[in-house]
C-alpha cells in the first residue's frame, strides 16, 4: 500500500507538470459574492475615497496602494467607540508589505487575490478585501486594501465541560498587535483536573522588515494536588516560509520539547483502565510519563507558480521516552495488557529526509464554511506528497529504520461549495539488526478522509465529513481517542480509544443572521464513530444534537461554538443527564488536509 501511494504521488506529479507546460502558468481564483457585512464595509471605504471599482484592471499600471484600516469598534458595532483608545490599530506599512504588487507594476488579479489571502492568515485581522480602484488615467489603477483589526489587548480563552466539570481551560492574556506591528506577547495558562501549566509566548511574524518569522514559548506544568512542578514544554522556531506562490526558497529551524505526565481524562476526571483479560475491575490509572524532544531544520526549493513543485531536504532528530509509574499494586496480567497496548513505546529517530510535493495554487473564495460572513480561501486541484527518511543507528536512532510517507488529495469546487478527498499512508521498514520474530514493517498506517460542503442553499449548507484510519502495524503503540466535543459529541470525552478509527459526521449549518455587526448561526448534527483495536472490534456509536455559532468580527475570525449532543446508541448512554454541553471556538471538526508528516 505504501509503495503504491508514493508511486502514485510521484507519477501524478510528473504528469501534472507535463500537462501544465502548454497552459498559462497563472493561479486562478473562483470568487463568489461578498457578504452583506463585507459589502457595506467596501461601499463605505470607496465612498470615503470618492472613487469606484475598476471593472477591468488587468495589466494596467498601479499608481499607488491605499490602505484603509477599520477601527475595532465602529458605529455599527454594539460597543462604545471610546474603547478604541485602548487598542493599537495595525500600522499601514504592516499591511502594505504583504501586498505582492508594487506601484509602477502592472496590476495582476492573481497577485491581488493572493495578497488578500495572505492577510487573512493573520489572526489580528478579520475582514480583508483587496480591490482595484480607477486611477487618474484609463490605463492606471490604484489598489485598495481594506482590513479590520480585531481587539488586540485581550484574554483569549477556550474551555471544555464534561460531566458537569471543567475538563480543560485555556487562558491566554495577550497583546496581539504590539504597537501596531502584529507582534504578539502572550501569557499561557492551561488547567486540567489534576494539573495546570503557566508560561509565555512571543511571536514576530516579520523580523527587521524581512520575511523571516520567529516564535518562542515555554511553560511549566504543576501538579494541582502536590503543588510541585511535574514537567515543562515549549519551543523555538526561526524561519522563512513560502510567503507567496512565487517565493523560491523557504527554511525553518524548529526545536520543541515536552516533559509531562500524560493523563487520559473521561468526564472531567482521570480515566482508569480495566483489562478484559482479568475478572476484576483493575482500575489502573491511565497515566504515564512522557518525555519528547524534536529538532527539524529544513530547506525547501519551490518551482512554478500556478503549478508548484517543491523539493525539501532536512534533518529530523526525535527523542521519545515513555515510562509508567509504580504498578506493583495491580494485577500483573492487567498491567502487561495496559503497557503493551496503550502506553507508547520509547523510540529515538535521527536522520535526513527528502520530500517532494506538487500542488495547484488555484483557489475558491467562499462564505460560511468554517466561519461566518467573512471570506475564506480553499486551495483547489491536486496536492501530492512523497517523503523518505532513513534513520540508522549510526545517527543515534534506536533502530535501523527506513520510513516513507505518501499523501494524495484532490479538491473540487461545487459552485460555492467544495468536495475534497484525501489518502495518506506511512510505513517504517526495519532493515538491519532486527530481533528475531519482529516483522520487517513495524509501523504502517493508511488514512482516508473526505468532505462534501454543498453550495449555499436558501436555508444554509449541508456538510458531510468522514475519516477512516487503520494502523495495520503498530509497534510504537499509537492510539486515537474519540468522544466528546469533536467528532462524537454527546458521549463522555475521549471515552473510546484504540489504534484504529472510523467516524463520519453530518451537519446542517444555517446562513448567518446579522445583528448590528455580529453574526449568529445555528447547526444540527448527527455524529457516528468509534475508536477500536482491529475492525472486528468496531462498534459504531452515534449521537444527535444542535448548536449555536457566533462571530464577533471585533474579536476574532473564528466562530464561538456551543453544542448540545445526545448519545443514542443503546448500551453506551452514560448515567445522569443524557446529553453533554460543549463550549469552545472553531467548528467541531476542521477541514481535512494532508500534511506531509
Amino acid at each position: 500500500m505504501m509503495a503504491r501511494v508514493v508511486a502514485c504521488a510521484c507519477a501524478m506529479g510528473v504528469l501534472a507538470t507535463a500537462s501544465a507546460a502548454s497552459a498559462e502558468d497563472r493561479p486562478k481564483t473562483k470568487a463568489h459574492e461578498y457578504s452583506a457585512y463585507e459589502k457595506e464595509s467596501i461601499r463605505d471605504a470607496l465612498a470615503a475615497s470618492h472613487t469606484i471599482v475598476d471593472p477591468s484592471p488587468e495589466g494596467k499600471i498601479v499608481e499607488d496602494i491605499d490602505i484603509v484600516t477599520l477601527d475595532v469598534i465602529e458605529k455599527r458595532d454594539p460597543a462604545p467607540g471610546f474603547l478604541n483608545v485602548f487598542h493599537a490599530k495595525t500600522r499601514p506599512y504592516v499591511i502594505r508589505r504583504e501586498v505582492l504588487i508594487r506601484p509602477g507594476e502592472p496590476f495582476s488579479q492573481s497577485l491581488c487575490d493572493e495578497s488578500a489571502r495572505n492577510l487573512r492568515q493573520f489572526h489580528q485581522l478579520s475582514l480583508v478585501a483587496c480591490l482595484a480602484e480607477r486611477g487618474s488615467r484609463p490605463d492606471r489603477v490604484r489598489i485598495l486594501v481594506l482590513a479590520k483589526d480585531v481587539w488586540s489587548l485581550r484574554l483569549n480563552w477556550d474551555v471544555q465541560f464534561a460531566g458537569g466539570r471543567i475538563e480543560y481551560l485555556e487562558l491566554v492574556p495577550s497583546e496581539e498587535n504590539l504597537l501596531g506591528s502584529h507582534q504578539t506577547a502572550s501569557g499561557l495558562f492551561t488547567l486540567y483536573p489534576l494539573s495546570y501549566s503557566l508560561g509565555g509566548r512571543y511571536i514576530i511574524p516579520r523580523m527587521f522588515g524581512t520575511w523571516v518569522a520567529a516564535t518562542a514559548s515555554a511553560s511549566a506544568i504543576v501538579n494541582r494536588e502536590s503543588g510541585h512542578t511535574e514537567g515543562s514544554y515549549g519551543g523555538v522556531n526561526v524561519g522563512q516560509p513560502l510567503y507567496s506562490t512565487r517565493t523560491e526558497w523557504a527554511w525553518g529551524t524548529p526545536v520543541t520539547w515536552r516533559n509531562e505526565v500524560t493523563r487520559h481524562y473521561v468526564n472531567g476526571a482521570l480515566g482508569y483502565f480495566d483489562s478484559r483479560r482479568t475478572p476484576a475491575n483493575d482500575r489502573i490509572p491511565f497515566e504515564y510519563r512522557t518525555r519528547t524532544m524534536s529538532i527539524g531544520p529544513s530547506v525547501t526549493r519551490s518551482f512554478g507558480w500556478a503549478l508548484k513543485n517543491d523539493i525539501s531536504f532536512g534533518v529530523d532528530v526525535i527523542r521519545r521516552q515513555f515510562d509508567t509509574f509504580d504498578m506493583s499494586a495491580y494485577d500483573p496480567i492487567a498491567v502487561d495488557h495496559f503497557v503493551s497496548r496503550y502506553v507508547p513505546l520509547s523510540d529515538n529517530r535521527s536522520g535526513p529526509f527528502l520530500q517532494y510535493r506538487t500542488y495547484r495554487t488555484d483557489y475558491v473564495r467562499v462564505l460560511d464554511f468554517e466561519t461566518l460572513a467573512l471570506q475564506e480561501d480553499f486551495r483547489l486541484g491536486h496536492d501530492l506528497y512523497a517523503r523518505v527518511y532513513p534513520s540508522p543507528k549510526a545517527f543515534g536512532s534506536t533502530r535501523n529504520v527506513l520510513g516513507a510517507y505518501g499523501g494524495a488529495q484532490y479538491t473540487w469546487a461545487l459552485g460555492d461549495g467544495i468536495t475534497r478527498i484525501g489518502l495518506e499512508s506511512t510505513a517504517a521498514y526495519e532493515f538491519a539488526d532486527r530481533p528475531e520474530g519482529r516483522e520487517a514493517v513495524t509501523d504502517a498506517a493508511v488514512e482516508a478522509t473526505g468532505r462534501i460542503v454543498t453550495p449555499r442553499l436558501g436555508f444554509g449548507r449541508l456538510v458531510v465529513d468522514a475519516l477512516v484510519r487503520n494502523r495495520y502495524r503498530n509497534y510504537l503503540n499509537q492510539i486515537t481517542f474519540l468522544g466528546g466535543e469533536g467528532r462524537l459529541r454527546g458521549y463522555p470525552t475521549r471515552s473510546f480509544y484504540g489504534k484504529d478509527q472510523v467516524s463520519y459526521n453530518f451537519e446542517y449549518r444555517s446562513r448567518p443572521v446579522q445583528i448590528l455587526s455580529c453574526q449568529l448561526g445555528a447547526t444540527l448534527f448527527y455524529d457516528v464513530g468509534d475508536s477500536f483495536d482491529g475492525f472486528t472490534n468496531m462498534v459504531l456509536k452515534s449521537s444527535v444534537g444542535a448548536g449555536l455559532r457566533a462571530l464577533f468580527p471585533q474579536l476574532d475570525r473564528a466562530v464561538f461554538r456551543v453544542d448540545l449532543g445526545f448519545p443514542v446508541t443503546r448500551g453506551y448512554i452514560p448515567q445522569g443527564f443524557p446529553g453533554q454541553v460543549y463550549v469552545s471556538f472553531h467548528q467541531a471538526f476542521a477541514m481535512p488536509a494532508i500534511s506531509g508528516r
